[in-house]
């Protein structure tokens, strides 16, 4: 049940309907109009089917060619797809019958001689598919990742679903916050993150991250029954998926008052995060604001404890793509939605995380998620 309280933690009216038609035609542009074009595209991974037509579902398969377009999926979701996707034709695959042998005969039928596929596809499924598609006299060919280039730069429609799932989860790090105080469980705090998310018609785009005390060391820690205690640090990592897009938030509070190793330590990480935040442009390089995040963090003696990239794309999955590593050496561009995610972990002590949701502008980037960053005490 939807919680009458989604509108006031969303805080956005719905956007409008997604240009999928439009998605789709950039597309067969990208494709069909450079060298050595395949007859035809086939689009299987379901991340890549939502961008492309707004199917929900587990299952189904998408061939273009450049001026004909064709659905498949199986009986289990022909109502679905008819009501999701009535702008294409639906192919639906019999019962008893393998699904790539009515793939092959539909490409085939369309003229389909080469046909192009994503990189995505698994080992094991390129050959299925090969061996139904060399008996339909159809050739198989790995196209890379063109979808997941396209789906790097978010549109308008995009950005407005983004922020929704931002606003709820500084709605839901609000909500919490009554928690943190002893005696208190992580258990019970990753509980009630992914209870209020779901309350409000949405889900966990993650596995919950709630740890305390020396736990907070562990970047991916699992929340256990340990009960907060005066002095702890305590980080939670959460996200909601919401109508299909993803937030990402972590923040670290302190139970009772910070010593001065805890605030020394946490303004390192405040500090790296807003000097990051500051140098995101189009045009500069995912490699360059993570070399700045160390560069902070070494000024304070504290980079060697940072053992993880600054931060990754944001969109359909919480990891959705390329973002801000050591790694990411293309220019970010306008559009881009990301993480900015420094943290230190000190082992034996604890650790400092502070994660911000951004999308790049065209002079620089917007904060998506608002919740504070500065240190909060919770001295009940």
């Amino acid at each position: 049940m939807v919680s009458q309280h989604q509108g006031q933690a969303t805080g956005v009216t719905p956007p409008a309907t997604a240009n999928y038609a439009g998605r789709r035609a950039a597309l067969r542009k990208q494709v069909f109009e450079g060298k050595l074009p395949p007859d035809a595209l086939l689009i299987t991974n379901t991340g890549n089917l939502y961008y492309l037509t707004g199917f929900t579902g587990s299952f189904g398969a998408l061939l273009l060619t450049p001026d004909t377009e064709r659905f498949v999926t199986s009986g289990i979701y022909a109502t679905q797809a008819q009501a999701e996707i009535a702008d294409l034709p639906i192919v639906l695959n019999p019962i008893l019958k393998e699904f790539n042998a009515t793939v092959a005969e539909t490409a085939a039928a369309l003229g389909t001689k080469v046909l192009g596929v994503e990189s995505s596809v698994s080992v094991a499924g390129l050959q299925g598919l090969r061996r139904a598609m060399r008996r339909a006299g159809v050739r198989v060919r790995p196209i890379g990742a063109p979808v997941e280039r396209m789906r790097q730069v978010k549109d308008a429609y995009e950005i407005a679903r983004l922020r929704d799932a931002a606003h709820l989860a500084d709605a839901t790090f609000e909500h919490i916050q009554r928690l943190f105080q002893p005696e208190i469980a992580e258990w019970d705090i990753a509980m009630e993150i992914d209870f209020y998310i779901r309350r409000q018609g949405a889900y966990p785009a993650f596995e919950t991250i709630a740890v305390s005390g020396e736990r907070t060391a562990l970047p991916h820690g699992k929340p256990t029954e340990r009960r907060l205690q005066r002095g702890d640090f305590v980080t939670v990592d959460f996200g909601a998926k919401l109508n299909g897009y993803c937030s990402d938030l972590t923040r670290t509070v302190v139970i009772g008052k910070a010593s001065a190793e805890q605030r020394r330590i946490y303004n390192a990480v405040l500090e790296a995060v807003q000097r990051c935040i500051d140098a995101i442009r189009p045009g500069k390089r995912g490699k360059q604001i993570d070399a700045l995040a160390r560069k902070v963090l070494a000024k304070h003696g504290l980079s060697d404890y940072f053992g993880h990239s600054l931060g990754h794309s944001l969109g359909l999955l919480v990891h959705d793509g390329a973002g801000l590593s050591f790694r990411d050496k293309q220019p970010l561009k306008a559009g881009m939605a990301l993480t900015v995610e420094p943290g230190v972990y000190v082992p034996g002590f604890g650790g400092v995380r502070i994660e911000q949701d951004v999308w790049v502008t065209e002079t620089g980037c917007e904060p998506l998620t608002h919740a504070p960053i500065e240190l909060l005490e919770f001295d009940w």
